[in-house]
C-alpha cells in the first residue's frame, strides 16, 4: 500500500526519461495515478540520453531522471553535485536479448566474429561513456578486448540503419526493436548480450528530492507499485503496454513482440554494476578522477 498523501496540495514532480521500456515502472506508475495518489502532480519531459539528464537533475531542472547509468552520473558526483541513484530498472533478461551486439551482415558472412573486433568501428548511442559502452566492454571482456581496442561512434536510433547500410560501422550495439529488426533485414547479425542478471538503467534524484525524505519515500513507493505489477506477466497487462507505447511511442504489438527486460519489484540497485561500471571507465580513462567513489556518495535509499 502507498503511504497516505502527506501534502497539503499537489506537489509538482518533473521527470526527465529516456524512451525505452527499460523505465516501464515510472511510465506505469505515472499513467496508473500512483505518483498522484502519492501527492504528486507529475510533467513528463523525454531525454535522449542518460549522460544529459545528469546536470538537468543535480540542478534542479528535473526532479527525477530515469535513465542509465554513465561517467556522467560518476562524473557529477565526484564535482560534489546533488544527485543519487536510488533504484535500478530493467534488468538483462535470462532468456531473450533485448539489448545486443550485431556484426554487420557482410563481415559477419565474410567470418568475422568477436575475437576479430580489434580495431573495428563501434556504434551505439551516446559517447565512450555511455551505458552501451560499459555493456560492449562486458562483452569483449569474453574475449580478451577492451574499449580501447576498438573505435567507437555515437549512432543514434534514427541513424543506425542507415549506418550499416552505408558500411559507416563495423559492428552495432543497441536494443529491441532495433536489434531484431536488423536482423530481419540481414544488415546485422547478432552475436552477443550482456551478461543475464545486471542492470546499468534506474532512477536518479536531485536535491529537491534528497533534501525531503517524505517525499523522496513516496515517490519510491509509487515506482515500487508499479515495479511489483509488471515484474512478472503483468508487463504484458493491456493498461500497461499502453503505458509503455505512450512514452516510448512504440506500437504494442510492437513491444509485445520484442524481448522484454526483467524487473524486481522492490527495483533494487544492482551494487555489482554500479561500482564495476566505475572501475572499467577509470581503467579506460574515461573517468579521470582517483580515488574511486565509494556508495555513500553514490547512492541514496528510500
Amino acid at each position: 500500500m502507498l503511504p497516505p498523501a502527506v501534502f497539503a496540495e499537489n506537489r509538482r514532480l518533473t521527470i526527465g526519461y529516456v524512451p525505452s521500456t527499460l523505465f516501464a515502472p515510472v511510465f506505469v506508475a505515472v499513467e496508473k495515478g500512483y505518483l498522484r495518489e502519492a501527492g504528486f502532480e507529475t510533467t513528463m519531459s523525454p531525454i535522449t540520453a542518460g549522460a544529459d539528464s545528469m546536470s538537468l537533475v543535480a540542478q534542479g531542472q528535473i526532479d527525477v531522471a530515469a535513465a542509465a547509468l554513465s561517467a556522467a552520473f560518476y562524473n557529477a558526483v565526484n564535482r560534489g553535485l546533488e544527485v543519487k541513484f536510488v533504484a535500478a530498472t530493467g534488468y538483462q533478461p535470462r532468456h531473450g536479448r533485448p539489448s545486443a551486439l550485431l556484426i554487420r551482415q557482410d563481415l559477419y558472412e565474410g567470418g568475422l566474429r568477436l575475437a576479430g573486433l580489434k580495431g573495428k568501428k563501434f556504434g551505439w548511442i551516446g559517447n565512450a561513456g555511455a551505458a552501451s559502452a560499459y555493456y560492449v566492454a562486458r562483452i569483449l571482456r569474453g574475449v580478451n578486448l577492451r574499449l580501447t581496442d576498438i573505435e567507437s561512434l555515437n549512432v543514434p536510433n534514427p541513424e543506425q540503419q542507415t549506418a550499416l547500410e552505408h558500411k559507416a560501422i563495423d559492428a552495432l550495439f543497441t536494443s529491441a526493436p532495433f536489434s531484431d529488426e536488423f536482423q530481419q533485414k540481414r544488415l546485422g547479425t547478432i552475436v552477443a548480450s550482456p551478461p543475464a542478471g545486471i542492470a546499468g538503467s534506474g532512477i536518479f534524484f536531485g536535491p529537491a528530492l534528497l533534501h525531503d525524505h517524505g517525499a523522496a519515500s513516496a515517490v519510491m513507493s509509487a515506482f515500487r507499485k508499479a515495479a511489483s505489477e509488471i515484474a512478472g506477466n503483468g508487463f504484458y497487462a493491456p493498461a500497461n503496454l499502453d503505458a509503455y507505447a505512450k512514452y516510448t511511442r512504440q506500437p504494442v504489438d510492437q513491444i509485445k513482440a520484442a524481448p522484454r527486460y526483467d524487473f524486481k519489484a522492490d527495483l533494487r540497485i544492482d551494487q555489482g554494476t554500479l561500482e564495476d561500471m566505475q572501475r572499467e571507465f577509470l581503467a579506460d580513462r574515461i573517468l579521470t578522477y582517483s580515488p574511486p567513489l565509494n556508495e555513500v556518495r553514490l547512492v541514496a535509499r528510500f
